[in-house]
Parts: structure tokens; sequence; C-alpha cells
């Protein structure tokens, strides 16, 4: 288990160190990853961003340049084509022709709880640009 307290149920099992047959060690480093990016790029500017129902055209840009648009493709991701591009992985965590369903799951789980310390909320995330309603319908 790990050594950071957490409110019960308020994590996914396997980010608290409990086992899985679905979640493999590039899930768990995914999303610390993920996590990681969304809180230094999306957080601190999410509430206002969301309030005002816009994000600022630089986060695209840092969302691209850091290849974190390529979760938003269905899995299978175009290995040969992204590998073609130079792209063989995902925030130098996953490689691309690893990515899966779970690790899509793992993004829009990180980016969707972007919003006023994890709520449940979508519009600050850019590459689910529009779903958003989607995730407010449910919080």
């Amino acid at each position: 288990m790990s050594s950071t307290a957490y409110i019960p149920f308020s994590e996914p099992p396997y980010i608290v160190g409990l086992p899985s047959p679905y979640y493999k060690d590039t899930h768990l480093r995914w999303q610390k990853a993920c996590r990681k990016f969304v809180d230094e790029h999306l957080m601190e500017n999410a509430l206002e961003w969301d309030t005002a129902e816009t994000v600022p055209e630089h986060v695209f840009e840092t969302f691209a340049k850091n290849g974190m648009l390529l979760p938003t493709l269905p899995a299978p991701l175009p290995v040969e084509w992204l590998k073609k591009l130079g792209i063989h992985e995902i925030l130098g965590t996953v490689k691309v022709e690893e990515w899966d369903y779970l690790h899509t799951a793992i993004y829009a789980d990180e980016v969707c709880n972007s919003v006023d310390g994890r709520s449940s909320n979508c519009t600050a995330n850019p590459a689910l640009d529009g779903s958003h309603r989607a995730c407010r319908s449910f919080g």
C-alpha cells in the first residue's frame, strides 16, 4: 500500500497499491505522469477557464507539443504513422505500441478531474473539446 493517506474510494485501487488483473506497470506510470502534466498545465487556471468557458490558445500548443492530444485517438494508436513522425512514447512513459484503452481511460479521468481539486468537469480540457457537456451531466 502507498504511504500516502487517501480518502477511501477516492482513487482507483491500483493507484493505492492494490493488485489488479487489468492494470499493468505502464498504466501506473502513465497515471502519475498524466496527473503531473495536468497539475502543471491545467490545475492552476482550470477554474477560471471553466468559468469563462474558454481555454487560451497556448494551452492547446502545450498539449500538442507534449503529445497530449494523442491520447484522444482511439486505441490502438497508429504506431507506424507515429513512428514515421518520430513519436515513440507519450510523456516519456508509455511506448505508442503499448497504448490501450485503459491508458485512454486514465487520461480521460485525469483531465476531467482537473477543476476544483479533482471534481468532475471537462471544460478546461483542450483535448476533449466539446465533451464537457457529457461530463457535466454526471457531475
